[in-house]
């Protein structure tokens, strides 16, 4: 029997022994779990046993793991575990009868030799201001001035030009419909009529809902109101004329009111019943979740404070694996705007986007926290969304559009840019988002990067002509190598490392060493290019020895004009460490130490589009899924042999498209049976009228 088997049988046990706690238990009574590897030797029923035991011993009720109920994993993703990698079904929730036993349990737990790690099940808020606005007379008006700011004239005065640059954005990308975009929220209104809508070709623009709380109703549907605005402001369904009595409002990527509806919206709730608030355990879910079902990104306009470990795990999972979660910065501007707020201040990692909020005047609101790790600001005071369109018990029928303050509206105009940007280039992926918007944010206080402002305010147009389609994007790993020697110190880590080192928290006494490597550009990249690392990919550290935790992290220390270096750190221990477990080096010896980048730049070509060479309309080129992860299929002209390339007009694959169907299936392997790293491919069918070209993008 498989050991995951085995330990959610000896759970189920428990659970039929202890009553069972309610869905709306309160999550100050609830306990994050981490189990341990099984010790080798310790076959998996002993090991579950022992463990059952222990829950039951100390009076705690098994609740849920971090993956029950959700989609499997694809299979790709267990093909090339990385250190950092997290376990999802080694994650448990548990409750406990009070406080105090709460307390007693987790001490208990975290001296357990079959436990990793042990947190309380934080709670998170609605990073959303208390409403006190009128809630007369959206875009053509000055009303939504986030996306066109008419300055003195709008309903708000403010500054002219204080927006995002809706109108251009719009004229570069309105989003696509095969893109998917995730809302974790309270729920969102099913049938607004802003939000959902037939797609063309079939299907509905609101798919694959979801409450992954503990509440026994299994509905997705808003039960608070907080969640339909939301998705409102990230993708209400644009130039489509007026709606409810003459009002009607634009999302970001709400497409162009013909054929494009826009990006899909995948609603998650994580707020429990008709309650405001979700747990760190939840939003953790709810990131597993728009993962697995292929979201580019996830809206989370929640915050709150207290660091969660399983937040900060769930947040690298979704980046490195396709989905990068769009985190609002908090409300508690004045007098605590610098406290972090979470999950949003992972963003200093690299792991997310963190969002404040800005007014009518390009200023940063007084109650908009700003950090740590604050990527840049967005429209937040007096913004109009949609409000439901059915009563809910405890609060009033509002009018169908009313607007609302908070960096919960700021998240929503970032997270709807990168749905546009994912649109234009569907091959960006990972650290791409958040370095991209904040080199194309406007500067709105002192000149570069600071502390209240981030980057500056979102410019969704400048984002997109950042990426143009002109421009190369090439995604790599590159090995890194044992460069020198940093000094010798004593590393004190706050949280265990990843892999063998999960129970390593020091002092130990460390080398530290300066790990390195030089990428060479292709020939076929111009100069100036612009270059990053990337958090996926990367299997190195930073260089200070007085770290809160692990996670992957590099720099660029020096840029040529044909090459550019990398650094990271790694730690060989120097003295005694009774829990190495003959492990030299931390996190991971130097043969595992690589680099993840991205170069985008001119070309001397530009890429192979998918109007090149214009077929009769029965002479097509095309693959689904797209992006794919694990296989896409190509469909075009019966017969026609295809060629696959890389971005550097590498041959990958060679075939031919089904002579009675006219298909092919690539599984993202080369001809020589290797996986293919994620990025653009493009698709060329030679066929006697002329080829047909098409791109696809591998993801993570």
């Amino acid at each position: 029997m498989h050991p995951l088997v085995s330990f959610r049988r000896a759970l189920l046990t428990i659970a039929l022994l202890v009553p069972a706690v309610s869905a709306t238990a309160d999550p100050a009574l609830e306990l994050i779990v981490h189990r341990a590897r099984r010790p080798l030797g310790v076959s998996s029923a002993t090991d579950d046993a022992h463990f059952a035991a222990c829950l039951e011993r100390l009076a705690l009720t098994p609740l849920r793991h971090l993956d029950d109920g959700l989609p499997p994993a694809p299979t790709t993703d267990a093909a090339r575990p990385g250190p950092f990698d997290l376990d999802p079904s080694s994650i448990l929730l548990v409750a406990a009868r009070d406080s105090a036993s709460a307390a007693a349990a987790r001490r208990a737990l975290m001296a357990d030799p079959g436990v990793v790690w042990v947190e309380p099940n934080a709670v998170r808020e609605p990073a959303e201001l208390p409403p006190d606005f009128p809630s007369d007379p959206s875009f053509d008006d000055g009303r939504q001035w986030g996306l066109m700011n008419l300055g003195p004239a709008s309903a708000y005065g403010g500054a002219e030009g204080a927006d995002i640059r809706a109108r251009a954005a719009w004229a570069l990308s309105v989003g696509a419909n095969d893109l998917r975009l995730a809302v974790a929220d309270t729920g969102v209104d099913p049938g607004h009529p802003e939000l959902q809508a037939p797609i063309a070709g079939g299907g509905y623009r609101m798919e694959l809902g979801v409450n992954v709380t503990g509440d026994p109703n299994p509905a997705w549907a808003d039960t608070f109101g907080h969640g339909t605005r939301v998705a409102g402001v990230m993708a209400a369904r644009t130039n489509e004329g007026a709606r409810f009595d003459s009002l009607g409002m634009a999302g970001v990527c709400g497409g162009d009111g013909d054929t494009n509806a826009g990006c899909r919206l995948v609603p998650i709730k994580i707020a429990p019943g008709r309650t405001g608030t979700a747990s760190a355990f939840d939003i953790s879910r709810a990131m597993l979740y728009a993962t697995r079902v292929g979201a580019r990104a996830m809206n989370l306009s929640f915050a709150g404070s207290g660091s969660s470990r399983l937040e900060r795990l769930g947040m690298l999972y979704a980046i490195t694996h396709g989905c990068i979660v769009v985190a609002a910065a908090g409300n508690r501007g004045y007098p605590d705007g610098a406290q972090p707020q979470y999950p949003a201040a992972y963003a200093a990692d690299g792991l997310g986007i963190q969002v404040g909020a800005s007014d009518p005047w390009d200023r940063r609101t007084l109650w908009s926290s700003y950090g740590p790790g604050l990527d840049l600001l967005a429209p937040g005071a007096d913004i109009w969304s949609c409000a439901m369109t059915y009563p809910y018990p405890g609060r009033p029928l509002l009018p169908p559009y009313a607007p609302a303050s908070g960096t919960s509206f700021a998240a929503p105009f970032v997270t709807g840019t990168v749905g546009l940007l994912a649109a234009a280039r569907p091959e960006l992926m990972d650290s791409d988002f958040q370095r991209i918007l904040c080199e194309s944010a406007d500067d709105v206080a002192a000149p570069g990067r600071d502390r209240e402002t981030g980057c500056g305010r979102l410019n969704a147009a400048a984002a997109l002509s950042a990426v143009d389609p002109s421009l190369g994007l090439w995604h790599d790993e590159v090995a890194g190598a044992v460069c020198a020697s940093a000094g010798f110190d004593t590393l004190i880590a706050g949280e265990p490392g990843p892999g063998a080192l999960e129970r390593v928290t020091g002092p130990v006494r460390v080398e530290r060493i300066e790990v390195m490597a030089t990428v060479t550009l292709p020939d076929s990249f111009q100069t100036p290019v612009r270059v990053w690392p990337r958090v996926g990919g990367t299997f190195t550290a930073r260089g200070a020895c007085r770290m809160p935790y692990w996670t992957p992290w590099a720099e660029v220390v020096a840029q040529e004009a044909r090459s550019f270096t990398l650094r990271g750190y790694l730690f060989r221990v120097a003295g005694p460490c009774a829990t190495c477990d003959e492990e030299t080096w931390l996190p991971l010896p130097p043969d595992q130490a690589r680099f993840g980048f991205t170069v985008l730049g001119p070309v001397e070509r530009a890429p192979i589009t998918a109007t090149a060479g214009r077929a009769p309309a029965d002479a097509r080129l095309a693959a689904h899924p797209n992006p794919f992860r694990a296989a896409t299929v190509v469909s075009g002209p019966a017969g026609s042999p295809v060629t696959i390339f890389d971005a550097a007009g590498r041959v990958m694959r060679q075939g031919a498209l089904d002579g009675t169907m006219g298909r092919l299936v690539w599984n993202g392997l080369d001809g020589h049976g290797r996986s293919v790293r994620p990025g653009l491919y493009f698709v060329r069918c030679d066929r006697p009228a002329g080829p047909l070209y098409a791109k696809v993008v591998r993801l993570e």
